[in-house]
């Protein structure tokens, strides 16, 4: 159930994020496209208008020229010889408008061509010679004299006076073309004037999203078009645009963080709320933390329930495991008693027999089995009955009390001392030969007998040392350590007898 509340909620999510960048994306490109044609249309425009009145202009400068002229001619009446020199002017004020040549037309058509510039000369005579009276009017032509010609050759035609034509002897009707072939100077005058960038081509060029491209169609007399003018500027809005590309990939991402941010905390409140507080009451025993959550209708809820009925049982369990443990405590504190009274002597602080009988058969596989040397060492007190029916029982306990102090001092910790009973006393010693033995039982001796020097009763003590060999049963090499300590008592006592 929460897993298909977030599936949806993601899916919806989704669906309305896709849908409003792409209602971004469809106006911002409609926008993008409207403000290029638009741009692209005024560029044209200022272009067209720019070229129009940079020849119209030229056109009118050069009219001009022929009509001051013509006023200077009609005001002065300059005698013949007088002629050439304003011819000379005329011609001197066409060069300074970049003229390059000169033609003059009647009806029967080319009567008179006048070169300012020798360069191109063949090429505009075949040129000029095409043309007839009857097709040239007042306006600006192009021409292209070939088809591998690079640049075209403009022309301009003027309407002179009588006066002017008398200049060179012509009469009327005439007109005279004017012109000039162009060159990359021509082009750069034009690029500053429209702030564009001009390439010369014969075909049209072409508009792209990151530049707007005008071609400027370059008509002869015929109204035919002879090449193309291609005026091309970068796209202005372009970067205004990617700005605003930049904000919509912005509001995107800040709308799926957005809806991201919904989606955690619907998440939050339908899973990682409830798991977090279900977890908190599990490591905590805390059940109620998770009650708020056993009403719900989803898994949560069903969730709750069992970890809720989860807890109670192992608080059951608990305290049923705490009541035995401390049952087992006490049954372990109990049992450690016994074992110390089974295996320590009271009186002495020494083993009981309790011990030899558990721990003699192990030793004795033990050094049957890895080779290693055991022996025995059995000791009595000396004249022990005496001393308790002279000094009474107490000082009979004190006596054992002493003895067994000494043997605690002086044997190994891996020794085995024990009292078999009365003054009876065995030591097993694991890992020691017959001659170790036999110091350790000297040393227990002689410590014996010092301690009590100073007491009104005399107290030794007779040992009897033996070690295990390969043909002894357990009872065979206990009894011979009790042969030794035989001996030593019927030998005088206070002395330490070996048997092997």
């Amino acid at each position: 159930m929460i897993a298909q509340k977030l599936r949806k909620l993601v899916i919806y999510s989704s669906i309305a994020f896709l849908l409003f960048t792409l209602v971004l994306a469809i106006l911002l490109m409609a926008n993008l496209k409207s403000a290029f044609n638009l741009q692209l249309e005024e560029f044209s425009k200022n272009v067209s208008k720019d070229l129009e009145f940079q020849f119209s202009q030229k056109s009118r400068e050069l009219q001009r020229v022929l009509d001051t002229h013509k006023s200077l001619l009609d005001r002065l009446s300059p005698a013949d010889e007088e002629l050439a020199l304003y011819k000379e002017s005329l011609i001197s004020n066409f060069k300074m408008l970049d003229i390059d040549f000169l033609a003059f037309y009647e009806s029967d058509g080319l009567i008179h061509t006048l070169f300012l510039d020798d360069q191109n000369v063949s090429r505009i005579n075949n040129l000029l010679d095409k043309l007839s009276f009857k097709q040239l009017t007042g306006k600006t032509y192009f021409f292209l004299d070939s088809p591998e010609t690079l640049f075209p050759i403009q022309v301009f035609v003027l309407y002179p006076s009588p006066r002017i034509l008398n200049l060179w002897q012509i009469e009327e009707p005439s007109v005279i073309t004017v012109g000039n072939y162009w060159t990359v100077t021509d082009l750069v005058k034009l690029e500053e004037l429209t702030g564009a960038s001009i390439s010369y081509s014969d075909k049209p060029g072409i508009s792209s999203i990151t530049k707007l491209v005008y071609s400027y169609k370059l008509l002869d007399h015929t109204g035919k078009g002879v090449a193309y003018l291609i005026f091309s500027k970068n796209f202005t809005l372009l970067t205004r645009y990617l700005l605003y590309v930049v904000i919509l990939v912005i509001t995107s991402i800040a709308i799926l963080i957005s809806i991201l941010s919904v989606f955690y905390v619907k998440l939050k409140h339908l899973a990682l709320e409830p798991f977090s507080d279900i977890i908190y009451a599990i490591d905590n025993h805390t059940p109620d933390t998770v009650e708020k959550y056993i009403y719900r209708d989803d898994e949560i809820g069903s969730l709750a329930n069992t970890i809720k009925k989860y807890l109670h049982q192992r608080e059951q369990i608990n305290l049923y495991l705490k009541e035995l443990e401390s049952k087992n405590q006490s049954l372990r504190s109990l049992n450690e008693q016994i074992r110390q009274l089974l295996e320590k002597d009271v009186l002495t602080g020494l083993l009981t027999r309790y011990v030899f009988n558990s721990q003699i058969e192990r030793l004795y596989v033990s050094s049957k089995a890895d080779r290693i040397p055991l022996s025995a060492i059995s000791i009595d007190a000396d004249d022990f009955k005496r001393i308790n029916d002279t000094f009474g029982h107490n000082v009979g306990d004190e006596v054992l009390k002493g003895i067994a102090e000494v043997i605690l001092k002086n044997v190994r910790a891996s020794d085995f001392p024990i009292r078999m009973g009365g003054e009876e006393i065995l030591i097993l010693l694991p890992e020691a030969d017959i001659d170790a033995a036999h110091l350790i039982a000297e040393r227990i001796r002689t410590k014996v007998e010092e301690k009590f020097k100073d007491t009104p009763y005399k107290v030794t003590i007779s040992l009897g040392v033996t070690q295990l060999k390969g043909s002894d049963t357990i009872e065979s090499f206990l009894k011979r350590a009790d042969e030794a300590l035989y001996i030593s008592k019927s030998n005088g006592k206070n002395r330490t007898i070996t048997l092997f």
